[in-house]
């Protein structure tokens, strides 16, 4: 076994793993599922194939905890993703909570390891659409980067997104109102650049807030914001920033609701600790542009109001018209809170596009940390 694998099975297993019973036809079984596992973007080698095949050829009395070594850690890697956390560049969404010693003791109990380990994976239709483009991209030995990395970011999500949600693919520079898995509505949104990167994060939308004032993130004051409330104050003020100072002496700069507020006409309020929200925009001009990576983390939404109408439902959407008719601040909870994903997919399917997939710039560069875990070389062809 090559050091590599060896480590990174040693890694997935922590703790001395307990025997189980493994019949011939079992670790058989395994063997083929270790195969496949090409056809999910992942590298066969990682799980000791050739020791498990020659353990099985000898009768070797390690044979059971060969098998569940490589049996862990290729289940380790269908539910939770093969790179480790080092490569997954902000990331910030909640781990899995799979106990595999249970889950690999059942699948034997019931002598159906291949049906166990397809359970483990995403199995919606984009994950799938993924696998049928791998397929072809080896087949024309293209350059498959961006769909493994892909697959790997849908193992690493919940395997149950909602009823209802909001489906924000930064790459794409798009947000999908999802509703019993289908599209119901999508908008153009405006991202970070490259050196103010939207984060991959999970939230829940519970209202809009209509007349937002907008708290100037103390990360950006120095970027033009703060010299013009010290050096200017009355343009400073005409354009509607509000200055003060804490007890610490920081200044503090929000600005007004208004035409030229940096958040528009309104915002989703989705609590989370990064401070990014999907919201409106002045400069409504850059939605004509197609690569949109221009804010400072938040994402911007094209026709904003039309997204808080469907989110509202027809009586609260009233109430939000009319709130946008003066300059009031108003809040309006949402009938029933909505996550919203924010994600970084480089490929997702489409039908129209060539082979089946839209691939998308990688406009972070972070597919490139994922591939090493994954495939040895994407262009390779199996034959």
């Amino acid at each position: 076994m090559a050091p590599a694998v060896a480590l990174a099975l040693a890694s997935m297993v922590s703790a001395p793993v307990q025997a189980s019973p493994w019949t011939r036809t079992d670790v058989s079984e395994l063997l083929d599922v270790i195969s496949a596992s090409e056809s999910e973007g992942l590298r066969p080698e990682a799980y000791a194939p050739d020791v498990l095949r020659r353990a099985l050829d000898q009768d070797d009395p390690a044979l059971d905890r060969i098998a569940d070594r490589s049996a862990l850690a290729l289940a380790h890697d269908y539910e939770e993703g093969a790179a480790p956390n080092s490569a997954r560049q902000n990331w910030h969404m909640p781990g899995h909570s799979l106990d595999y010693r249970v889950w690999l003791d059942k699948a034997l109990a019931q002598h159906d390891l291949r049906r166990a380990f397809q359970a483990l994976l995403p199995d919606g239709v984009a994950y799938q659409g993924l696998r049928t483009g791998l397929g072809r991209c080896r087949v024309a030995r293209g350059d498959c980067t961006a769909i493994l990395a892909s697959m790997e970011r849908w193992r690493w999500l919940p395997r149950e997104l909602g009823q209802r949600y909001l489906w924000v693919n930064v790459p794409a520079y798009r947000l999908d109102v999802m509703e019993n898995g289908h599209l119901v509505g999508s908008h153009k949104v405006i991202v970070g650049k490259p050196n103010r990167q939207t984060p991959q994060f999970i939230a829940t939308v519970i209202g809009v807030t209509i007349n937002p004032w907008w708290n100037v993130p103390c990360s950006i004051l120095p970027e033009g914001i703060g010299r013009l409330v010290r050096t200017n104050p009355e343009e400073a003020a005409r354009r509607g920033y509000v200055a003060s100072h804490d007890a610490r002496g920081q200044l503090i700069v929000r600005q007004r609701p208004g035409p030229n507020n940096a958040l528009g006409r309104l915002k989703l309020e989705m609590p989370n600790r990064f401070n990014v929200y999907i919201h409106d925009t002045p400069s409504r001009n850059l939605f004509a542009t197609d690569a949109r990576a221009y804010s400072h983390g938040c994402i911007r939404a094209d026709q904003p109001l039309d997204l808080a109408v469907g989110l509202l439902g027809p009586e609260a959407a009233l109430a939000a018209e009319a709130a946008l008719a003066d300059t009031q601040t108003r809040t309006i909870r949402l009938p029933e809170p909505m996550p919203v994903y924010v994600v970084y997919q480089t490929a997702e399917p489409d039908p129209a596009a060539v082979d089946g997939i839209a691939v998308y710039p990688d406009i972070y560069h972070r597919d490139a940390a994922l591939v090493p875990f994954l495939s040895d070389d994407p262009n390779y062809s199996s034959p």
